[in-house]
Order: structure tokens, then sequence, then C-alpha cells
């Protein structure tokens, strides 16, 4: 019979790949029985690895999927991946950060929770972060309050204005509905606006976390200059417009 920690292994792999997992096939699979599955499928969610359905586990991923509209967490889903991973590797060891409400901002959860080896504080008014990040025992994670609003959802009120005052970190995440290299970022809505104005002036550095298809300009309320921008992180499929003004105007980005 195998140990647990190979049906672990195996289970986890097969939720990788898949995204969904049934206790039957697993039973088949590791000639073991069903009995056996369930109590592995347990124990991982207990770890916060996985989640239980009827008959079998979900990936976390397909769980927060349901936290957004239609499709959105997994639209540019390879470009959010790539901008997370290299965003990540501007987290130092003991950082105390904030993710905002952004759909990359929950890729970048993912990463971190895939990564033990950084001890992070994380900050964040977003459930699709605060899923991920739930069981990651090297993260000390703060879950800002207020009206949950939003898809993905997220606290955006004046509540959530004031709980962010209460703290300053090494480094915020944020995203935007557009971006115009000129006038700087810009959201759809006054509340998000106001909570990501809130969450930049408590950071010492703040970083754009971008794809490619957010740079088409103003987008209605402003949330502030480039030049409190330290960083915009974005994909390989930006303009090369956008990539010879960057380097125009001194803006840091990196491209992934």
């Amino acid at each position: 019979m195998t140990s647990y920690q190979e049906r672990a292994d195996f289970i986890l792999n097969q939720l990788e790949q898949l995204g969904e997992v049934r206790v039957k096939e697993l039973s088949a699979c590791l000639n073991c029985s069903e009995v056996t599955i369930r109590g592995d499928i347990r124990r991982l969610e207990g770890e916060g690895l996985l989640k239980r359905t009827h008959g079998g586990a979900i990936n976390k991923v397909r769980m927060l999927e349901v936290l957004c509209e239609p499709g959105e967490y997994m639209w540019n889903q390879q470009e959010k991946a790539r901008i997370a991973s290299c965003a990540y590797e501007y987290i130092n060891n003991r950082d105390s950060i904030i993710i905002d409400d952004s759909t990359t901002g929950g890729y970048l959860a993912k990463v971190i929770r895939q990564h033990p080896q950084k001890h992070i504080i994380v900050i964040t008014n977003s459930l699709l972060a605060a899923a991920e990040l739930s069981a990651a025992k090297h993260v000390e994670l703060f879950v800002v309050s207020g009206h949950v609003i939003g898809a993905p959802p997220a606290a955006l009120d004046n509540f959530t204005i004031d709980a962010f005052h209460q703290f300053k970190v090494s480094k915020a995440f944020i995203g935007a509905n557009g971006i115009s290299l000129r006038d700087g970022l810009f959201s759809l809505g006054a509340p998000q606006r106001d909570v990501k104005k809130a969450i930049i002036s408590v950071s010492n550095e703040v970083y754009v976390l971008a794809d490619h298809t957010k740079f088409d300009g103003g987008n209605l309320f402003n949330i502030c200059g480039m030049d409190e921008v330290t960083r915009v992180i974005t994909d390989s499929k930006v303009s090369e417009e956008i990539i010879k003004e960057t380097k125009e105007r001194g803006i840091y980005i990196d491209i992934v």
C-alpha cells in the first residue's frame, strides 16, 4: 500500500493538472480503498491544500473562480501568472505587503502560498487573496474589513480606508482598470479609487500589476500619477509604443 505522503502528492499533482479529482478514480489509480482516499482528502483540506466536494475534491483555484465574474479569473491567465511570479521576486523575507482587490493580486497570493521559504506579513481587502493565504503558515495575514462588493469581492468603503491607515508597509501590489503613462492609474469606481489611494499612502513602494489590456488610457477615476509608482509589471503583449514611452518618461517597467 502507498504511504499517505505518496497518495497526497499524487492527489495534489492531479488537482494541479485537472483542477478536480474523484474518490472512485483515485482509489483505482492508487490501488487503495475509497475510505482511505476520503480520509486523505479530509486531511489535505485541513491543511488548506484543497476543497472537498461531493465525491471528490477541487483545486483551490477552482474554488476561487466562483468569487469572480464568470471567466474573469481566467482572462489572460498565463500573463497574470507570469506577472505574479515576477512580482514575488520583489518581496523579501519578513516584508510587510498589501495586496489589493485585483485578480492579478489573487495570482500573487497563490504564488506566495506556494513558496513557504519567505515569511511575509500580508494585509489585504481581497477575499480572493485572503482565501488563498488563509492556511499558509508562513504568512501572517490581516484581512481589512468593510462593505464587501465587486467581483472579485473585496471590502471597499470608509471602514476599509480607515483600517488601511492603521498600517505602514514595505510594499503594495495593486491593479488598475486603466493606465495612462501621462496621467497615471485609473479605476472604474470611486470606492476602488479611494481604497487604492489609501493603500498607496501607507506603502513605501508601489508595484502595479497590469496585463497589456490595461494600457488603454484613463478610465474615469484617477488613482494617482505615475510618479507615485515604483514599478509596473506587465506581459510581453504590451505594444512597442508603450515600451518606448515608458523609457522616455523614466518609468520602471518589467515585461514578462
